[in-house]
């Protein structure tokens, strides 16, 4: 299908302002995306997001961001609704798998996609379970829960990179503060032993990346995160299959699930500490 249009396919890389229609597309689907987010996105790899054009009408759209040597994060495929089923998210799709290289990618992709993700060599390791719902109440904010700050992002960093085995530096340069964001940290004997994000979004706020090591600290961290919400906010997060904990929990809270998506790696995935991760930062960078 793609040949048909000749010389008037085109995929290019795209900037921060050519992405707004990709944020549009993204809103119409019910994202629910965080304030700012594609700020954050781009500053991991401004070379990692991709449009496909007929003539200069945008069409589709891939990103595939290069966290390190070694690692890859495949989100945002999409294509403009009045053109879905003609074939046209392929060409982005190949031009950017060639971005990563012989990279290790993961993506959360929606179960109607997971055949033709397997075609191109992902594997299926869990679900991604999104919760959503209104905070019903309020709780005191933990007197042990420090707000992250710059003196702190170094060990939040440090932590994130123990909990997901990929260094992710420069996606939280500032992502837990500014612009309708904060960060919530819990520190033990050994140092940080539970991170959590707030962000504004398009529905009321997202809770991610979020990890703890035990549930007490699960507990601390989601109240000091709820403390800082206005009652009746509704409030979204994506939660690993595994984190059996932190489902109960947030089922408690009033949180429902809506969807699932799956995740998926072509090659040898980094090596994550599954016990301690709540919910992930995105479904587009993980």
């Amino acid at each position: 299908m793609i040949g048909s249009y000749g010389e008037k396919w085109k995929v290019n890389h795209a900037d921060i302002s050519q992405w707004k229609n990709v944020l549009y597309w993204a809103k119409n689907e019910k994202w629910d995306i965080g304030v700012n987010d594609v700020t954050h996105f781009f500053n991991v790899d401004p070379n990692g997001f991709f449009m496909g054009y007929l003539g200069d009408i945008p069409i589709s759209a891939v990103s595939i961001v290069n966290y390190s040597d070694n690692y890859a994060h495949l989100g945002h495929y999409l294509v403009s609704p009045e053109y879905r089923g003609l074939g046209l998210g392929l060409k982005v799709w190949s031009t950017a798998f060639e971005h990563a290289a012989n990279r290790c990618i993961g993506l959360d992709g929606m179960p109607a996609q997971e055949s033709n993700y397997e075609k191109w060599g992902f594997k299926t390791h869990y679900r991604t379970l999104r919760f959503s719902g209104n905070i019903l109440r309020k709780y005191p904010c933990p007197e042990e829960i420090t707000v992250v700050d710059e003196n702190l992002l170094s060990n939040v960093i440090q932590y994130d990179t123990q909990c997901t085995g990929i260094v992710r530096s420069r996606l939280f340069s500032g992502w837990f503060y500014h612009h309708g964001r904060k960060g919530f940290v819990s520190m033990g004997s050994q140092g940080v032993n539970g991170v959590l994000g707030l962000r504004a979004s398009t529905d009321g706020y997202r809770l991610g990346p979020f990890y703890a090591d035990n549930e007490r600290v699960m507990e601390s961290l989601f109240h000091a995160a709820i403390a800082e919400i206005p009652v009746g906010t509704r409030i979204t997060v994506d939660i690993p299959e595994m984190a059996t904990d932190f489902i109960e929990f947030a089922t408690s809270c009033g949180l429902c699930e809506i969807f699932y998506t799956f995740r998926m790696y072509r090659g040898v995935p980094p090596q994550q500490n599954d016990k301690s991760i709540k919910s992930i930062a995105s479904l587009e960078l993980g």
